[in-house]
C-alpha cells in the first residue's frame, strides 16, 4: 500500500537584525517560510504551495509580517509628530473661524503657539491662505480628529485643547460657539468631561505673579 499525503514544513529563508516593536530595540531575526510538501511514506518529497511567511524575533519570539523589516521607529515618530502638529494647527484655525470673524489677535496667537510647539514660523500670508482654504473646504475637523484619536496620548490631547482655548481667548472673549467647539474637540478626542473641564480650568486660571 502506498502511503501519501502532505504536511507543512517551516524553513528559515533569511537572518539579520530589525527594530522589534515589542522589545523596542534592535534584535536579531529569522525570516521563516511555511510550505506544504507532498509526502510519500511520511517523507517530504517536494513543495506544492507556500502557506505563509513571517519574521520571528530571536529575543521575544514575537512573530510579525515581513514588512516589519522596514520598520523605522524614528521615522514613525517624526510622522506622528507631523500629523499631530497638522491637527493642532487645524484645530486652532477652526477655533479662529468658529465665530465667523478672523481676529488679528487670534491669527498672531496661532503663529505664536505653533512656533512654540515646532520651532517653525508661519508667515502671515501662508496662515491667512490656510484659514481661507479651511473656510472654503468641505473637510470636517471631526474627520481628522476621528483619525487621530487612537494615535494621541493624554498629554497630546491636553495640548490640543489648551491651544484651542488660547486661540479662542486671544481676542479677549470666549463666546459660546467657541466653548461648544472646544468641548466637541475634547469629546471627539476621547476625553472625559472631567478631564476636559480640568484642562480648560487650568488654562483659565491666571499664572501666579513672579517673585522679585
Amino acid at each position: 500500500m502506498i502511503i501519501w499525503g502532505s504536511k507543512g514544513i517551516t524553513g528559515t529563508t533569511d537572518r539579520g537584525t530589525f527594530n522589534c516593536p515589542v522589545c523596542v530595540s534592535q534584535q536579531r531575526f529569522e525570516q521563516k517560510r511555511v510550505r506544504r510538501f507532498f509526502t510519500l511514506y511520511f517523507i517530504p518529497i517536494f513543495p506544492t504551495s507556500t502557506l505563509g511567511e513571517y519574521v520571528e524575533c530571536a529575543h521575544c519570539q514575537g512573530t510579525f509580517d515581513t514588512a516589519i523589516r522596514s520598520y523605522d521607529p524614528s521615522q514613525q515618530m517624526l510622522q506622528a509628530e507631523a500629523l499631530f502638529m497638522t491637527a493642532v494647527k487645524s484645530i486652532m484655525i477652526h477655533i479662529c473661524i468658529a465665530d465667523g470673524d478672523v481676529d488679528p489677535d487670534e491669527v498672531m496667537q496661532i503663529q505664536a503657539i505653533y512656533e512654540q510647539l515646532t520651532n517653525t514660523q508661519i508667515s502671515d500670508t501662508d496662515l491667512i491662505e490656510e484659514i481661507q482654504a479651511t473656510q472654503e473646504s468641505s473637510t470636517s475637523l471631526f474627520e481628522l480628529l476621528d483619525h487621530l484619536v487612537g494615535q494621541l496620548n493624554d498629554h497630546a490631547k491636553e495640548t490640543a485643547v489648551t491651544a484651542a482655548y488660547m486661540i479662542a481667548a486671544a481676542d479677549g472673549h470666549v463666546d459660546d460657539s467657541e466653548i461648544e467647539l472646544i468641548q466637541q474637540i475634547g469629546q471627539r478626542l476621547g476625553m472625559t468631561p472631567a478631564h476636559l473641564n480640568g484642562v480648560i480650568a487650568s488654562v483659565q486660571q491666571p499664572a501666579p505673579p513672579e517673585l522679585p
